[in-house]
């Protein structure tokens, strides 16, 4: 044989193994844009989980005049609607409570009339479980490890972020949105590279309030609510007054349903709160996490 021929013949063979591996290079990016698209096309993560049990104590405070359709309901608080014509007493004693409540209507003896009102337990909507679909923003970050005693107000703080992270030296770009989070803050970019990069660097050395803070950024992350299970929580501690008549002024009649409570003639005992909402009004009664 030849040298022109082996010249040949391995340029032939070459070639043949050349075409071979573009087919195969061919086949894994078709199979790596077909895996993409089902990722893209996939659900959402679906996060379960149980919220804790938390006593909760109505503490006397209320907001009147809101309009309130149904129980709210936050990280540590429940807030409960009231409405006009109503009082909300809370004993000290649970065992006050249910002695109160074994007369469905009480009469209240005043020197010209008598007040008739009704009482019945108390139960707060809590949830129970909740169901979160969460996933990952391309154009936004969390920033965190912000040191405590910042003498900065919330708004010198969004400020100052916007204009180190605004920065292209410093890695960022074009701010679009900012929140004031617990914990962090969140930052939205108009490009989405910008915050790919940062979390890339994922630590900044920002100039706050004339010290210079370590802070952390990572990608943010948004939630939705799908499902919520609630369930009733009975409050123990507390009665519900309700159908109180429009004849006597707020403090007179805080004064009188308190005297009439605390009286162990009328299975009352000793109250540790008590709100009344006038007719005609709306309050909001704040159940907290009991401490201690």
């Amino acid at each position: 044989m030849s040298v022109t021929q082996d010249t040949a013949h391995f340029k032939g063979s070459l070639f043949q193994t050349l075409k071979e591996e573009q087919a195969r290079l061919k086949t894994r990016l078709q199979e790596l844009e077909q895996l993409k698209s089902e990722l893209r096309n996939c659900p959402q993560d679906t996060v379960p989980f149980p919220v804790p049990e938390v006593p909760l104590v109505f503490r006397g405070h209320t907001q009147k005049g809101r309009e309130v359709t149904k129980s709210l309901i936050s990280n540590l608080k429940v807030c409960y609607p009231l409405p006009g014509g109503s009082a909300l007493v809370t004993f000290d004693d649970p065992k006050v409570a249910k002695q109160v409540l074994q007369q469905k209507e009480h009469t209240i003896d005043l020197e010209e009339c008598r007040l008739r009102v009704q009482v019945q337990p108390l139960e707060l909507p809590i949830v129970k479980t909740i169901q979160v679909s969460s996933k990952m923003c391309s154009q936004r970050v969390l920033v965190s490890g912000f040191p405590s005693g910042l003498k900065l107000s919330e708004e010198q703080l969004l400020d100052k972020l916007e204009i180190f992270f605004g920065k292209t030296g410093n890695g960022g770009g074009d701010v679009q949105t900012r929140e004031l989070l617990h914990g962090g803050v969140m930052l939205g970019f108009a490009n989405d590279k910008v915050a790919h990069n940062l979390c890339r660097i994922g630590q900044f050395t920002v100039p706050l309030g004339g010290q210079q803070c370590l802070l952390k950024v990572s990608p943010y992350m948004s939630g939705e609510i799908q499902k919520a299970e609630l369930r009733s929580q009975p409050v123990p501690q507390s009665v519900l007054v309700l159908n109180i008549p429009d004849i006597l002024d707020g403090p007179e009649l805080h004064d009188i349903l308190e005297i009439h409570f605390q009286k162990p003639t009328r299975g009352g005992g000793e109250v540790q709160a008590l709100t009344v909402v006038p007719p005609r009004q709306q309050g909001l009664a704040v159940f907290t996490a009991e401490s201690g």
